[in-house]
């Protein structure tokens, strides 16, 4: 293929002005015609501009800026992924501790022999530790005809006073007589409650403000009047 197939024709139409300008510095430079001068300059003018080094550098610096900018927007954020994950696996291992001391003392317990319950305890029983019952002292839930006609079925002492009755174990009931009738000497009732104690102080109290005991002066002794009903 010739060089001649390469060329393309342009045809260009300028003031007349121009034309002479062109004309005059083509024949300045030695051109035959202002056609070859304008072939030999075209080059020039449609050449790429290239920007000089200095320039390069500068577009050098600002890019090589702003990819270290966004590096280190990417190296923060994946810094602060990897905090989070750290404390989430802390939690983890946390929990995951927690879980097994629970699971453990679930096991524990499991194995554990059950406690025995407390026995229920009947009402002599109960009468046998405290030893007197007041009919005054009795929550109201309780049913009194019911409760002192049980003990008197079970062989508890029942005095029947004016106001109420009283329960007394029939062992403490024989004490108290035998301490009051022959220990105590006295109608002071610090005296009485020194030798009686606070129970049979308690009981004392009731029976004497009934006047069920009484005192005899001549033989400094305590008396059971004879109507205490049991």
């Amino acid at each position: 293929m010739s060089t001649q197939s390469k060329l393309r024709e342009v045809k260009l139409l300028i003031p007349e002005d121009l034309y002479s300008l062109l004309d005059e510095q083509a024949k300045k430079e030695g051109y035959s015609n202002i056609s070859e001068y304008i072939v030999v300059h075209l080059p020039s003018i449609v050449k790429p501009d290239r920007k000089p080094p200095e320039e390069l550098d500068k577009l050098k610096t600002k890019l090589e800026r702003y990819l270290q900018d966004e590096l280190n927007k990417r190296l923060t954020i994946l810094e602060s992924i990897r905090s989070q994950v750290t404390e989430l696996y802390e939690k983890v291992d946390e929990l995951t501790q927690r879980i097994e001391n629970i699971e453990s003392s679930v096991k524990e317990a499991s194995v554990k022999k059950p406690q025995p319950t407390k026995s229920y305890k009947t009402g002599i029983e109960r009468l046998k530790e405290e030893k007197i019952v007041l009919e005054s002292e009795l929550p109201p839930r309780i049913q009194r005809d019911r409760l002192f006609s049980y003990f008197e079925r079970s062989g508890a002492v029942v005095l029947k006073l004016s106001k109420e009755r009283i329960a007394v174990d029939p062992e403490y009931w024989n004490e108290f007589k035998s301490n009051l009738l022959n220990a105590v000497s006295s109608n002071r009732e610090e005296d009485i409650k020194r030798a009686l104690g606070d129970k049979g102080y308690k009981l004392w109290k009731v029976l004497h403000e009934d006047n069920l005991v009484i005192f005899d002066f001549k033989t400094k002794k305590w008396k059971l009047v004879q109507e205490v009903s049991k």
